[in-house]
């Protein structure tokens, strides 16, 4: 026996302090911590209560795990979770400890050592339905010289029950629709959009809305001053020919867009002096302009103008 234990005794002891050191390298491994922030979820079994705010959103957990085990803890996903009992019935503030159990960890190895804070407070509200109106949620305006005609928007359905903190819905008349975007648009158009939910409130019915959004052209009215006044006739006419005023002012009324376009020089205003006989007369005034615009009042203008 003692010669067994003598026999190749330097490889024994090389052996015996490798083993050691493998057992404290080990050992020191279940020392190793690691601090992350994990979302909280907090849930109550009593569906006439909900929650209404949490004091955090993540909880800072240290955790205690062998040095292998490391890329688990930055990989995979760690969650909190803690659910109130049904025994709570009334609206208020409710605070709890959030215990180890509680937090979901990716393998048997790793441990809680400390959860931040300590506390954790919850304001629970009770539930409530109410029916809110639906209001279309435009983001944006169509083109230039294009409105909405908002008399003439449609919503299928206008109204939506819902369900949600008694506080919150409290507050609201009203809920809007999904984005709507009008940016450059000319035509009219529908679409299906759902709702934009504040937290806590769901929808008791359809949460799908067929919005019809009418657009056309805007028609408005301006005013052009000091329009060149032109003579329509032979030449000798019209050098003979002496009108009143030179110039004339006007509101037309129109398209937004056409009107932008026109100005007093590109506006064809004139007086058709052909055949005019010596004397003062009251000439009809003619103006060219484009479609969809128009005189405001629709009188016919007249300048005086004598030939000698």
């Amino acid at each position: 026996m003692m010669l067994w234990l003598t026999r190749n005794w330097t490889v024994k002891l090389i052996s015996l302090v490798l083993a050691v050191g493998l057992w404290y390298y080990a050992v020191g491994e279940e020392s190793v911590e690691v601090k992350r922030a994990i979302p909280l979820e907090v849930t109550i079994q009593n569906d006439k209560m909900s929650i209404l705010d949490t004091s955090v959103r993540n909880v800072w957990v240290t955790l205690a795990a062998p040095r292998g085990l490391l890329s688990q803890l930055a990989s995979k996903e760690i969650t909190a979770a803690h659910e109130i009992g049904s025994e709570v019935k009334t609206a208020g503030d409710y605070s709890f400890r959030l215990e180890p159990r509680e937090i979901k960890l990716p393998g048997s190895q790793i441990r809680v050592v400390k959860i931040v804070p300590e506390v954790i407070r919850v304001k629970i509200d009770e539930m409530i339905v109410k029916k809110l109106k639906i209001i279309p949620n435009f983001v944006g305006e169509p083109a230039f010289g294009y409105h909405v005609k908002e008399d003439e928007i449609k919503l299928d359905p206008n109204a939506v029950l819902v369900e949600g903190p008694k506080r919150q819905l409290e507050t609201l008349d009203s809920v809007k629709t999904a984005r709507i975007e009008l940016v450059g648009r000319m035509r009219s158009f529908r679409r299906t959009f759902g709702l934009d939910l504040m937290p806590n409130i769901k929808t008791m019915s359809e949460s799908m809305v067929d919005v019809y959004i009418p657009i056309s052209e805007e028609f408005t009215e301006k005013r052009f001053e000091k329009v060149p006044l032109k003579l329509l006739g032979t030449s000798d006419e019209t050098m003979k020919i002496q009108p009143e005023i030179r110039e004339i002012s006007f509101v037309l009324k129109g398209s937004s867009m056409q009107l932008e376009k026109l100005t007093p020089e590109t506006i064809t205003a004139y007086l058709d002096v052909t055949g005019l006989t010596e004397g003062r007369h009251k000439v009809p005034v003619t103006v060219i302009l484009p479609e969809d615009v128009s005189l405001k009042e629709n009188i016919a203008i007249f300048v005086s103008a004598t030939r000698p």
